[in-house]
């Protein structure tokens, strides 16, 4: 089974920039080893299962904390889960359906 997680971690009251704080969400999705993808808004990444969708954006949002080694003191979380039980798809298959789906409209 493929749990697809959408991730978004704003840390708060450390200015407009928020990409060297970020980086520490990067580190602990590599030490889990999820196949994830960094886009502009968001990061999304794959897990085994629900239990594990959640320890790796518990893992992501406590980076933060630990580190910046105290400065961040607030951050905002969301997590979006796509648990389909049905067939087992893929961030790649995902994409590869709507660019599909996109391609067939441009044929009409």
């Amino acid at each position: 089974m493929v749990v697809i997680v959408e991730l978004s971690i704003i840390p708060l009251g450390e200015g407009p920039s928020v990409g060297k704080f970020l980086a520490h969400t990067v580190r602990a999705l590599e030490g889990f080893g999820v196949k994830y993808e960094v886009t502009p808004m968001s990061t999304v990444y794959e897990a085994e299962d629900v239990e594990g969708a959640f320890d790796v954006a518990r893992a992501a949002h406590e980076a933060i904390f630990f580190g910046t080694e105290g400065r961040v003191k607030r951050i905002i979380t969301t997590v979006k889960i796509d648990d389909r039980r049905d067939v087992e798809k893929t961030m790649e298959d995902k994409v590869r359906s709507v660019m599909e789906a996109v391609e067939a409209e441009e044929q009409n």
